[in-house]
């Protein structure tokens, strides 16, 4: 595998990597749970589970308080609403956007491969004004298989037209070392994302941890 100067293209999962989509995220959920009775829930109680899916959330912040009917309309309305507000309080994680240009400005080109569904990453690349300046990007259901599965991190190369072994991933959850692994590229576990309870990125195998989004500018030149 090449060494880390030889990166041409870094690519990023989107949920607690690139962008804190938590806030929209937790009020749609909320709106959901009010709608059947419930309160809704905090971003503290969120943020590790975020990037499990829209269905986790739903069944744990249920809790089993509802049936098998109801907690399918909540997890129906959950999404309805997500959709509809998908990056009304969304922004990029901080640094991001320092990052973005100092990557251009190396040449290094960047790009997006997330589980989320399309139907909410391009609207939301959209108002983020990210979309045109992307690579590339790969949603959960861009390819027949989505992480840890290395179909989506392979995809974006072809996209962006590098070798995996030119690409580094960079994420907030095990199944992405897992998937860029599978891929044949680099990765970097990031400690600013939203971790899982008793997660330990430093037992997750990435090539590096980063506590900064600019902490990946240091370990590419320190290759």
């Amino acid at each position: 595998m090449s060494g880390a100067r030889d990166i041409r293209v870094v690519l990023f999962d989107l949920d607690g990597t690139f962008a804190d989509t938590l806030p929209d995220l937790r009020d749609a959920l909320g709106e959901a749970l009010a709608e059947q009775g419930l309160d809704g829930v905090s971003a503290d109680f969120l943020r590790p589970i975020v990037s499990l899916g829209a269905r986790v959330m739903a069944e744990r912040a249920c809790d089993q308080r509802l049936d098998e009917a109801s907690m399918k309309i909540v997890l129906k309305r959950f999404l309805e609403l997500y959709r509809s507000n998908v990056a009304r309080h969304t922004r990029l994680m901080s640094g991001i956007s320092d990052l973005l240009e100092a990557l251009e400005a190396r040449g290094i080109a960047w790009g997006i491969v997330t589980n989320k569904r399309r139907e909410w990453t391009d609207p939301l690349m959209r108002v983020l004004d990210r979309e045109a300046r992307a690579v590339c990007i790969v949603s959960g259901d861009s390819t027949a298989n989505a992480k840890p599965h290395p179909q989506p991190l392979l995809h974006a190369c072809r996209l962006a037209g590098v070798p995996p072994s030119s690409c580094v991933y960079v994420g907030d959850a095990e199944n992405d070392v897992v998937a860029a692994r599978r891929a044949g590229m680099r990765s970097v576990a990031v400690s600013y994302g939203y971790i899982a309870d008793g997660d330990d990125p430093r037992a997750w195998g990435a090539d590096t941890i980063i506590d900064a989004p600019e902490d990946l500018l240091a370990w590419l030149d320190a290759a």
